[in-house]
């Protein structure tokens, strides 16, 4: 299985999924997968990379321990990151009319996925 294919399988599992993406702590967009056609991860996911470093940072500076997961809510959308691996970290986008919940669940099941395609 490739990522597009687990990314795939991520964004149709979840309603109202907008989109997926595997992105590298670098900024750089390893694969995506769009449940609607203006979902583009590449434009966010520098910024998102550099929210992530930061929240690892101040995590582990406070004795918090690793981060794992960070949520952001918009007016639009919200935006789940889990880490995969040290270096990576998996985005779904999901519509405010979605299924939150689901879509942290199908989150989880595809982390060891992903990890297991990119060793």
């Amino acid at each position: 299985m490739d990522f597009k294919a687990v990314l795939n399988e991520l964004v149709s599992s979840v309603d109202g999924a907008v989109g997926a993406g595997l992105v590298g702590l670098d900024g750089l967009v390893i694969d995506q997968a769009a449940g609607k056609a203006d979902f583009d991860i590449n434009v966010a996911g520098a910024e998102y990379a550099t929210i992530i470093r930061n929240a690892r940072k101040a995590s582990e500076s406070f004795g918090a321990g690793k981060t794992n997961e960070i949520l952001i809510s918009t007016e639009k959308a919200t935006m789940i990151m889990m880490m995969v691996g040290a270096e990576y970290f998996c985005a779904l986008a999901i519509g405010l009319d979605g299924n939150l919940g689901r879509g942290r669940l199908e989150l989880k099941k595809i982390i060891p996925k992903l990890e297991k395609e990119l060793n």
